[in-house]
């Protein structure tokens, strides 16, 4: 599951419970709304870029906006593919310095907050504090889970400890999606469903592999 639905493929793997699920995803969306007020706060979809390109964007931006900068790479999502988060100044430019290097995309979104970069520090810490709660509650996955912070399995018996803590490192760290597919991949999965209203994991996946897009199942709820 992409960030949040990363709580939802836990639930299905048996190692939250739906009522422990919602508890969690509830202090979790009300932390991070809480830690975007803190400051202004932007994040930046950039399509065209290689990643390395974009991570010395993001470094100049930062530069051009001194102390307390923050612009880093939020999700990666499919082959230059991502979205970029941080404060308003550092985003701006950011935008700027990426349609100068020839970005398909450099385009703000409607979100309110720098998720997953370090600004939510503030909401890492009531996660924290929620998670510990519940962890005793927690049982290890039935089936492998991909996490969003090491694009690396959690194997059926795997302690939900070491979950928690990736769990954790999600809100101030990129979602490794395109490593995650790729992984998959990698795997010999060959069957993908995507479970929602729309149908961007679909659009991303058609980026990643081909195969895996035609094969890719949409089931609405």
């Amino acid at each position: 599951g992409l960030s949040l639905g990363e709580y939802t493929a836990l639930c299905a793997a048996g190692v939250l419970s739906f009522e422990d699920g919602l508890k969690i995803v509830k202090v979790r969306g009300e932390a991070m709304q809480e830690a975007a007020s803190v400051s202004k706060q932007l994040m930046l979809s950039v399509a065209g870029l290689e990643k390395p390109k974009l991570q010395e964007l993001c470094g100049e931006a930062a530069k051009k906006e001194g102390s307390g900068a923050v612009c880093q790479i939020a999700n990666e999502l499919f082959p230059k593919g991502f979205s970029v988060a941080g404060t308003e100044k550092s985003i701006l430019a950011l935008k700027e310095l990426a349609d100068k290097a020839g970005a398909l995309q450099a385009k703000v979104l409607k979100t309110s907050g720098a998720f997953h970069t370090p600004l939510m520090q503030p909401a890492q810490d009531k996660l924290s504090q929620a998670l510990q709660e519940v962890l005793p509650n927690m049982k290890p996955p039935r089936h492998t889970v991909w996490m969003n912070a090491s694009a690396q399995p959690m194997r059926p018996g795997t302690d939900p400890a070491e979950i928690v803590e990736l769990l954790k490192r999600q809100l101030t760290n990129p979602v490794l999606w395109e490593p995650s597919m790729k992984a998959l991949l990698d795997e010999g999965i060959t069957q993908f469903y995507e479970v929602g209203p729309q149908k961007q994991i679909k659009a991303m996946m058609k980026r990643i592999d081909a195969n895996a897009w035609k094969a890719m199942k949409n089931i609405d709820v």
